[in-house]
């Protein structure tokens, strides 16, 4: 049989090279589509698709513009790939937004906000049915919302399918209000896709008219349709029946052996072991329909796809059963590969129809391109292995180029990745197909409908067409000019076939009769044919146009809303279903003889406990369906349905309603989200209130003392009582002080005291001139403040400093010598013809500045009187012969007085920060300081002694400062636990320490015991500038440490608390609700309703950059140049003295940075003596370490108060934190039968000796018997373990960080954290967990769970703990080592005996000392850290670690580390992170292992 080559013009099915202009039959059912809903009735490759677009443009002016004033058009599909190519159509002809939407893009979990997105944005919508029908049950688009409903494929609304839900939705809506409902219009190629008989041809297309409320239309130019549809020659080949041969005949044995044990299994339940005598029937019909080379691929292939009885295996029994299948098909493939090696040419070894379809393709023109339809999916696959290596090996044949197109699996259904997997594999083979590299596909009935493929010049069906639509639609992809259609059959089936197609050819022509002239079918008509098989009324709590549950949803809903329920890799939760027969019962008022109701019972885990039963029914199916419906009502009554109908999200915003308050902070699209640390805001800096201009007549003026502590060798001697002038500070309110150190490496470590000396009620306003005076000129010299940049006002100043005598008061004296300065550096002139007169009193212990050298500063340590300006200079090479020399040949100053002293001086120092403790430096060797002539140096009219005073006035102001703030903190937050004097004792920096006590070797010490009880009754101010002090500010004290216990014990008390409060949630919603109630975000809107931010300390202190300036202001004109120009705020101090405004901006021009892109480089603009910039993640974190300030000061009390004034767990007027909850039973059934049950598991599980193991007897034994009760054991008693193991997880952390603090003081903030995620992780509780042999307690049903912690047993056993993955880090449950479930079942333990011991923290402190005692003392001395931290500390400057981009069709993330010079490995994982963890842990291994070489 010869084929002709193909016409090859358009490869694609809807002539997309043709020009797109309407055809006279497309124009004329173009019209009638306008006036009526219409089916559209026109072979493949008529150009359906034209008339939909053209109906599209013609109403597109309804669906322009938002959803909420307009429409839009929905085009509904059957497969994934048409999604794309209708898409791809309307979007090439038309000038709308189209969506595309199908499975694989997770849209299952879209929130209603990501879809009302979608719908807006977008005018046509194009998606498969389902989706849609999803979309219109949860109203996320309303079907009155659609102007025109597009279904392709429409046939199907006649069958079990979402598309006849769809058009019953519609349905529902037009019985209601007609005028709302959207023009219909569908399409097919086929209106009958079952078997037919042609009398029941009308029947049929009234059905379709009555699904679709639509009238069946097709063109009277036939003609014309014909030339542009299919029509490929018909051709008839048979082959010879198959004679068996005696290698078949042996494995065809051994099939039957198998089968007839299955048979002798009587423990095994008839549908489990239809499922096994499936797969040994496929084996046996791959062997006789494509022969002996077929046998071994046919056993791999099943062997390889058990996908259908995975969940079959949760049973022992069939587990056992599979077992035994897979044993025996593993011997007969092992037997049947050796077979077929000597089977080198596979065309000898194929049936009798392999060979006549060889004969076909031989016939084949070389330039041909065909699809060969089989029936099953493993045929395709096993055939196409066939043709590739029989063309591999018969030269005659190599012009077949064969690939293969299958249909989804069971698997792919419900694993979007798989599903993505194949739709790639798919789309790839048919574009190798369209470009030429392949020339025939093997497919099923996949591409038989709907997939854009080229043309084909022959098509062969290997198995017959089951029906009328599969013979018309795989008919119909004959499409080249000329083709042929091949339909093979058995000798013996020939009448048959031929009996078959003159059927279809004749309902094929009735139906080009029939549809012509018909009209819409009436309402009564559509809403009987809808009534016949609506034998339960939809949910439809908000009317027939909004959100509903019909009966053929709620099932799926409730798998949906089970599989939302927290679960392991090792169950999958499903409902348990249950049903009772009964006579002579009503149901929708009609009496029922025989009647069955189901019961549904919802996993052990969700919030509703009870069965709920449903009505009765005539069979089971509408039972459960019923039951289901239900279900569903009490769910959506129960709050777990949102207003859509769907299960509620638990990450929805409403988790924290009535619990907290703060106002809402949108997220701004492409910015960082608030409460993350990307995301930096700027704030004022606070200044205290008695440094504020508030003054209320009265003055209230305090002396600074200050002394140095221990031995001073340096020249510098900072001591007010060795000057006859100190410091003294006058504000206009009471300031909060006590004792504080100063540092500098020159002069040691000083203390610093304030002293309130008096009250002044009134002062004279010469005096307050002079102060003030005196204030400006000492602040302008000390930080070299720019005039041209700021301005002085004491209005805007409620602090001084000022000189005080040794008695306490004025230094009036010294005010009115200044009073004339304007600068402490003022230019001096001596006359020529005046001798200078030196007094040596005015030099001693003073600061003097050289006249010939502008900017510089010196202090005197010596004048040498055996040295005058003709004393010989030191330096003779220089050419000098004097000192009066060097001066005139130097500088060209001429001396007076030549016999006045030399004075000896030192370089005045710029450091002026002098917060942190600095190392000690030793006084150096130098060379010979400076030697100056009095005559030529200016003084300062301030003493040295005194100067070292003011120099620290930055730090002392700086800490006075913070100390006030502070202590505003406990008044902002009505908190009573701040100290109400203003005069406090000292507080060392390292008070932490103090309050945590010397670690010791007793494990029954924890700091988080102790807590719990008060400790101080107030909290210091220091204590509260460590928490607001960020690591950043570069001090002695940072917020770290605090903020890990505040962390611990936020975390704790906020679990206790929501636990006994919702006692109804499961853990995943009371951890959502903890999550969105502790989260950064929360605690950043807390923090900055209450001014926390501005509180911060976040600066490192640069007094001449950054430091609070008493009374200076940068000028607004300036602050307004700088801010318009976003002048970085490192550049403020930066500014020279300028005259103008274009002078500030040429210099910031010039000082501005940019990136290659001209993008400016440098910090954020803003004021740096005023304000500051910080993470809101840093402000998130202050609060935390408030908490762990006011814990370990005060104790739980304090915290918990400073919790709810900060407004945690407060809302209308209600506390979570302050009500008081009883502590019930974990019984959740109240039956008298109850508590005997619970003692039923308590014995029969042997729980009693768990009590041994663990060290506690449980008073309520239900807290025991759901501490060990997994959630896919089924008792309802209680709950299962999940809700104690929220909690138990929230008192672990919180007590193991005691027990690092107590211990481990001297640890810094990352060993900490190190250590206490080597304590709590799911490993180490694994193997605690193993070790106590709690595991043997365990109740589950869950065989899989069982695998993988045999396996974790055996690698204990062998001493294989370092590479271990866990559940988040592997893909698949078989890949998981370390089973998450003996971790939750410690920490539910852990609950179990808080909750049974009234609340004790320390009786569930003494069960983990009994868990996990050795493992403490264990780590006493090594810290264990990450993985990936231990790998750079191991091989540092050496490691690499990137990403590896994955190959096309892989699903799983890879990560490459690579040590230099040695070698490189590849880890997997389900994310980058974890696949990161993998590669780490195998390169530690590696490096082990060349370590141990």
């Amino acid at each position: 049989m010869d084929v002709d080559q193909p016409d090859t013009t358009s490869p694609s099915e809807e002539e997309s090279s043709a020009e797109f202009t309407p055809r006279s039959y497309q124009l004329e059912l173009f019209e009638h589509a306008k006036k009526q809903n219409s089916i559209l009735v026109l072979g493949t490759g008529s150009g359906k698709t034209f008339i939909s677009i053209l109906l599209i443009r013609e109403f597109a002016h309804q669906i322009r513009g938002s959803v909420a004033e307009g429409k839009r058009t929905v085009f509904v599909v059957n497969t994934v790939p048409l999604v794309y190519q209708q898409a791809e159509a309307i979007e090439r002809h038309t000038a709308l937004k189209v969506g595309k939407y199908e499975g694989s893009m997770n849209v299952d979990f879209w929130s209603d906000e990501k879809w009302q997105e979608e719908i807006e944005k977008h005018e046509v919508l194009v998606m498969v049915a389902q989706i849609f029908l999803d979309i219109v049950l949860h109203a996320r688009l309303r079907m009155s919302s659609v102007n025109l409903l597009i279904i392709d494929e429409c046939h199907h609304t006649s069958g079990n399918h979402p598309m006849r839900e769809v058009m019953r939705q519609y349905e529902s809506l037009k019985s209601e209000s007609p005028e709302r409902c959207p023009k219909i219009l569908g399409l097919t190629a086929c209106v009958i896709h079952k078997k037919c008989k042609p009398r029941d041809v009308m029947s049929y297309m009234k059905k379709l008219e009555a699904a679709m409320d639509s009238a069946l239309v097709t063109s009277i130019y036939t003609d014309e349709v014909i030339k542009y549809s299919t029509g490929p020659k018909e051709v008839i080949v048979s082959f010879s029946p198959e004679n068996m041969t005696a290698y078949q005949s042996m494995i065809q044995a051994q099939l039957h052996g198998v089968r007839h044990e299955i048979e002798e299994m009587s423990n095994i339940d008839k549908k489990f072991k239809k499922v096994v005598k499936k797969k040994l029937n496929n084996i046996n019909t791959i062997m006789i329909e494509l022969g002996d080379w077929c046998v071994a691929r046919a056993i791999k292939f099943e062997m390889e796809n058990f996908e259908e009885s995975e969940e079959m295996e949760d049973v022992p029994d069939i587990r056992e059963l599979m077992g035994l299948l897979r044993s025996r098909l593993q011997h007969i493939y092992e037997y049947c590969v050796e077979q077929e090696l000597v089977m080198t040419n596979p065309i000898y070894h194929i049936s009798n129809k392999v060979k006549r379809l060889i004969d076909i393709l031989r016939a084949c023109k070389r330039e041909v391109y065909g699809l060969i339809f089989v029936q099953m999916r493993n045929t395709a696959k096993i055939l196409y292995d066939l043709l590739r290596v029989i063309a591999e090996t018969n030269s005659d044949l190599g012009f077949i180029k064969a690939l293969y197109v299958i249909g989804s699996n069971t698997r792919s259904a419900v694993d979007i990745n798989l599903a993505k997997l194949e739709q790639r594999k798919q789309a790839i083979t048919l574009s190798k197909f369209r470009s030429g590299e392949c020339n025939f596909i093997v497919s099923t009935s996949v591409l038989e409908e709907g997939v854009d493929i080229r043309k084909c010049n022959i098509v062969i069906r290997f198995s017959v067409p089951p029906n009328y639509r599969s013979y018309v639609q795989s008919r119909g992809r004959a499409r080249a000019l000329p083709s042929r259609y091949v339909l093979m059959v058995v000798e013996g089936g020939i009448n048959e076939l031929s009996d078959d197609i003159a059927r279809y050819k004749q309902i094929e022509a009735s139906l080009n009769v029939l549809c012509h002239d018909r009209q819409v079918p009436s309402q009564l008509d559509v809403s009987r044919h809808y009534a016949e098989d609506l034998h339960i009324p939809p949910y439809e709590p908000y009317g027939c146009d909004g959100p509903k549950i019909t009966m053929n949803s709620a099932i799926s809903l409730i798998n949906v809303y089970c599989g939302h329920l927290p679960q392991d890799k090792f169950t999958e939760l499903a409902p348990e279903v249950v049903f009772e027969n009964a006579s002579n019962v009503t149901s929708f008022g009609i009496k029922l003889e025989d009647g069955v109701r189901a019961g549904i019972r919802l996993p052990i885990n969700a919030p509703l406990k009870e069965m709920i039963f449903g009505d009765w029914m005539e069979n089971k199916d509408l039972a459960k369906k019923s039951a289901a419906i239900c279900m569903c009502r009490r769910l959506h009554e129960m709050g777990e349905l949102n207003k859509h109908l769907r299960p509620r999200d638990h990450k929805d915003e409403v988790l924290v309603d009535g619990l907290v308050e703060f106002p809402d902070e949108p997220e701004v699209p492409g910015a960082p989200a608030p409460g993350t640390k990307k995301r930096r805001q700027i704030y004022d800096r606070e200044v205290s209130e008695a440094f504020t201009y508030q003054h209320q007549g009265h003055f209230y003026l305090y002396s600074c003392t200050i002394r140095p502590q221990g031995s001073n060798t340096s020249d510098i001697k900072v001591d007010s009582s060795l000057s006859d002038v100190s410091l003294g500070i006058l504000c206009m309110r009471n300031l909060v002080h006590f004792p504080f150190p100063l540092y500098f490496s020159k002069w040691g470590e000083i203390v610093v005291e304030l002293r309130f000396l008096k009250t002044l009620t009134s002062i004279s306003d010469e005096v307050i001139r002079n102060i003030e005076h005196f204030h400006k000129l000492v602040y302008k010299h000390l930080l070299h403040i720019n005039p041209s940049m700021f301005e002085f006002s004491s209005q805007i100043s409620g602090v001084f400093i000022v000189p005080l005598t040794k008695s306490g008061c004025f230094h009036d004296s010294l005010l009115k010598k200044l009073q004339p300065f304007s600068s402490l550096t003022p230019k001096v002139t001596r006359p020529s013809y005046e001798v200078f007169q030196f007094e040596r009193s005015a030099y001693e212990d003073s600061i003097i500045y050289p006249l010939y050298a502008p900017g510089e500063v010196y202090y005197t340590i010596d004048i040498r009187e055996n040295q005058t300006p003709v004393t010989k200079f030191p330096d003779n090479t220089r050419g000098y012969d004097t000192y009066e020399d060097y001066y005139w040949l130097r500088y060209n100053w001429k001396i007076t007085n030549k016999t006045q002293p030399l004075l000896v001086a030192k370089h005045m120092v710029k450091e002026l920060n002098y917060l942190k403790k600095a190392k000690r430096k030793d006084v150096k060797l130098s060379r010979e300081p400076p030697q100056l002539i009095p005559e030529l140096c200016g003084l300062m009219p301030l003493k040295a002694s005194f100067w070292w005073q003011l120099m620290c006035v930055p730090s002392i102001m700086h800490r006075l400062n913070s100390f006030s703030v502070a202590h505003q903190l406990g008044s902002v937050l009505n908190c009573s636990f701040s100290e109400t004097e203003r005069e406090l004792a000292a507080v060392d920096f390292n008070w932490t320490e103090e309050y945590i006590g010397q670690p010791t070797d007793d494990l029954s010490e924890n700091l988080s015991v102790s807590l719990m009880s008060d400790r101080d009754d107030c909290v210091h101010p220091m204590m509260l500038v460590q928490a607001l002090t960020l690591r950043q500010a570069n001090d002695n004290f940072d917020l770290e440490r605090l903020e890990i216990l505040g962390d611990s014990f936020l975390k704790y008390i906020i679990a206790e608390h929501l636990y006994l409060k919702f006692s109804q949630e499961h853990e995943g919603q009371l951890s959502m609700r903890r999550v969105k109630l502790v989260c950064n975000k929360t605690l950043y809107a807390l923090a900055k309703m209450r001014a926390i931010p501005e509180k911060i300390l976040s600066i490192n202190l640069y007094p001449r950059g950054n430091s609070f300036l008493p009374g200076f202001e940068v000028k607004h004109n300036v602050a307004a140049v700088l801010r318009n120009m976003n002048t970085p705020h490192d550049i403020w101090p930066e500014l020279s003295s300028f005259g103008s405004a274009d002078n500030i901006r040429n210099e910031v021009t010039e000082k501005i940075k940019v990136d290659d892109k001209g993008k400016q480089l440098g910090g954020s603009c803003y004021n740096p003596w005023t304000h500051h910039e910080l993470a809101d993640k840093s402000v998130a974190d202050v609060v935390e370490a408030l908490i762990g300030a006011y814990l370990l000061a005060c104790g739980c009390k304090a915290a918990v108060t400073f919790l709810h004034n900060l407004g945690v767990g407060v809302s209308n007027g209600e506390s979570l934190l302050k009500t008081t909850f009883q502590v019930p039973s974990a019984l959740v059934n109240q039956e008298a039968w109850a508590p005997g049950e619970v003692k039923k598991l308590y014995m029969k599980h042997c729980l009693d000796r768990m009590e041994m193991k663990i060290g506690y007897r449980f008073r309520d034994k239900s807290f025991i018997v759901q501490a060990v009760t997994h959630s896919s054991y089924k008792q309802n008693v209680t709950d299962c373990y999940q809700r104690l193991e929220f909690l138990g997880d929230a008192v672990l952390d919180y007590l193991v960080t005691g027990l690092v603090f107590s211990r481990h003081a001297q640890y810094t903030p990352g060993q900490v954290s190190d250590l206490r995620s080597h304590y709590v992780n799911n490993e180490t509780l694994a193997k605690v967990c193993v070790k106590a042999e709690l595991h043997q307690h365990l109740l589950h049903m869950a065989p899989k769970l069982q695998a993988t912690i045999d396996k974790f047993l055996d690698s204990l056993d062998s001493g294989f703990e370092d590479d271990v993955n866990t559940e988040e880090d592997e893909v698949e449950w078989q890949d998981v080592d370390v089973p998450k479930a003996l971790g939750d079942m410690v920490e539910a333990i852990i609950g179990a005996v808080y909750l049974d011991s009234g609340r004790s923290i320390r009786k569930a402190w003494d069960v983990i000392q009994v868990l996990m005692g050795d493992i403490i003392k264990d780590s006493m001395t090594v810290i264990p850290i990450n993985c990936v931290r231990q790998l750079y500390e191991k091989v540092p400057d050496k490691v690499k670690i990137e990403k590896v981009e994955p190959e096309e069709g892989d699903n799983v993330a890879k990560c490459k580390v690579k040590i230099e010079g040695m070698f490189e490995v590849i880890g997997h994982g389900k994310n980058n992170r974890t696949a990161k963890i993998s590669a780490t842990k195998k390169a530690l291994k590696k490096l082990s292992e060349a370590e141990a070489n």
